[in-house]
């Protein structure tokens, strides 16, 4: 059996039914005169995660508020599927598919991937807690969650990464000794 479908704190009762992943790159054409096309490769760009599912049982209403509330959040955080790798994921798109029973709701949703520094809103952010899932996140980026007391310090002593690499994999702490926030991810490679 296939273990839950989880987003930041919120773990899919049942997973969604439909899942699919979009991987994405820009391409250019250009018309060369008198001989044809060339095409540019502009690069990969972040994968756009979509599905459908429903909530069935006394709790099915419940369980699309608490995905609503996350959507309405304004933050991004980690994407668990128990079959693709876990990715930060930013929570894009959130449909209720028909009209709300008492035990059955249909809905749709879709994440984008998110690699890189901070979200472009200034408002929202990065939710870097791990909550306990321990799946690392693909694309050769890992990351570990900082356990109580830890700092950069303590991490590279454990994972045996130099504290420059750590420092520079991590440019939002300029304190190697800083106390990291329990559950933080702090990129060791």
């Amino acid at each position: 059996m296939l273990d839950s479908m989880q987003y930041r704190d919120f773990v899919w009762p049942n997973n969604p039914s439909r899942f699919e992943v979009e991987y994405r790159r820009t391409l250019h054409s250009y018309k060369l005169p008198f001989s044809g096309y060339v095409v540019q490769d502009l690069g990969l760009q972040n994968k756009i995660i979509r599905g459908s599912g429903e909530f069935v049982g006394p709790d099915a209403y419940e369980n699309f508020r608490k995905l609503a509330a996350l959507f309405e959040e304004n933050k991004g955080g980690k994407l668990i599927h128990p079959v693709w790798p876990a990715m930060l994921a930013y929570f894009a798109k959130l449909d209720l598919v028909q009209e709300p029973k008492e035990d059955h709701i249909s809905y749709s949703f879709e994440f984008w991937e998110y690699i890189g520094s901070r979200f472009s809103d200034d408002n929202s952010e990065m939710d870097d807690t791990d909550y306990g899932t321990g799946y690392p996140l693909g694309g050769g980026i890992r990351f570990t969650s900082a356990a109580a007391g830890d700092t950069l310090n303590t991490i590279a002593a454990k994972t045996g990464v130099p504290i420059e690499k750590l420092l520079k994999y991590n440019p939002t702490i300029t304190d190697p000794d800083e106390v990291l926030k329990t559950g933080r991810l702090v990129r060791v490679r």
